[in-house]
């Protein structure tokens, strides 16, 4: 599902720039529901069994100049954020793993908190949405020539 670079530049424009009023292109339920999600490489998490939690650890960016460097050093920035999932924000970051659809993590979602199909259709979305936006998974479309290597 490729966005075409013109309702790219559209919607990045009207982001700043709200007198436009251009809006984002509509996206089809359907197709939106075979996308595959994918967890960023850079990242590294683990599960607490414990606590049933999951620990997501960010790297963070400190490419810069000397000075930029110079400051975080000062300021004692950490080298990682960490972001803790909860048991269901966890459950579905595992499966979060280029092989299941949207559709399937929705469905594996109701199934294991005995909730609802819309209930869990939207917590899951928004969730995956969030950790979209936050460059923390990527959303990929299987082609057939994908499909017939695996």
């Amino acid at each position: 599902m490729r966005v075409p670079l013109k309702w790219k530049l559209y919607s990045a424009a009207g982001r700043y720039l709200p007198f436009l009023k251009i809006k984002p292109p509509e996206v089809d339920r359907k197709a939106a529901m075979t996308l595959r999600p994918g967890r960023n490489a850079v990242l590294r998490w683990e599960a607490q069994e414990e606590s049933g939690k999951t620990l997501l650890k960010v790297p963070v960016n400190l490419q810069g100049g000397r000075f930029r460097k110079r400051i975080a050093q000062w300021m004692k920035v950490p080298k990682e954020r960490v972001v803790e999932l909860d048991e269901v924000g966890g459950y579905v970051w595992e499966l979060c793993d280029g092989k299941h659809t949207v559709e399937q993590i929705v469905q594996a979602t109701a199934n294991a908190f005995k909730m609802n199909r819309r209930e869990a259709e939207v917590s899951v979305t928004m969730f995956l949405q969030m950790l979209h936006e936050r460059n923390f998974i990527g959303f990929y479309k299987k082609t057939a020539k994908s499909a017939r290597k695996g």
